[in-house]
């Protein structure tokens, strides 16, 4: 299944303000890793992403890393990820496994990893050197935690949870990100500029 790159210009934005769909409930569908604010912040970011896929790194690193900083420090928007591994990737499962084990470790270890393997992506998706990357990213105690922890059928088991929560929510590509906000709720598949995604958050958090 192979991911689909998307350009979402601000139209599109336009509509998640004024066209939205019925209203929902706000109750989260799976705790997923939550990368920053909290579950009272007034806008949520739930994100489908797979480590291996260009565009999930494009995304992460261009727009999301932004909003932490901006948004989710002030806990006024609550990033949460999904593990969402694609068969076509070779090594996306296993680094969703150590993701998850760092996400037990701490919401820092949890962020550490994902700087390490969105921003060295090219270099471990060629030599196949996952460990290597992480290795060097994380302490020395910390590493030695989460490759034992990969082991744990409760890990893999959380992994198989996020991707039937995807396929349940017909997730067909990465990145998928849900926009949860005043009760309302709004898909968007592929990428959001950081400044489309800035000029929605603006209009919701004052």
């Amino acid at each position: 299944m192979p991911y689909k790159r998307k350009w979402t210009l601000l139209p599109i934005l336009s509509l998640l303000i004024f066209f939205t769909p019925a209203l929902i409930s706000n109750e989260i569908d799976a705790p997923g890793q939550i990368l920053g604010g909290s579950l009272n912040s007034p806008v949520r970011l739930e994100i489908f992403s797979d480590f291996e896929c260009p565009a999930c790194r494009e995304y992460y690193l261009g727009t999301i890393k932004k909003i932490l900083e901006e948004y989710s420090s002030r806990d006024k928007v609550c990033v949460i990820y999904h593990e969402f591994p694609l068969r076509i990737h070779r090594y996306a499962h296993k680094a969703a496994l150590y993701t998850e084990a760092a996400h037990r470790l701490g919401r820092q270890q949890l962020l550490t990893l994902f700087d390490a393997l969105y921003a060295n992506q090219a270099e471990w998706t060629q030599d196949g050197d996952l460990e290597g990357t992480i290795s060097k990213a994380l302490t020395q105690e910390d590493f030695k935690k989460v490759k034992e922890s990969i082991e744990d059928p409760d890990i893999k088991l959380a992994i198989d949870n996020e991707i039937a929560l995807a396929e349940q929510k017909e997730v067909m590509s990465t990145p998928t990100t849900f926009i949860y906000y005043i009760g309302k709720q709004q898909k968007v598949e592929g990428i959001l500029t950081h400044l489309v995604l800035k000029g929605f958050i603006d209009k919701i958090v004052k």
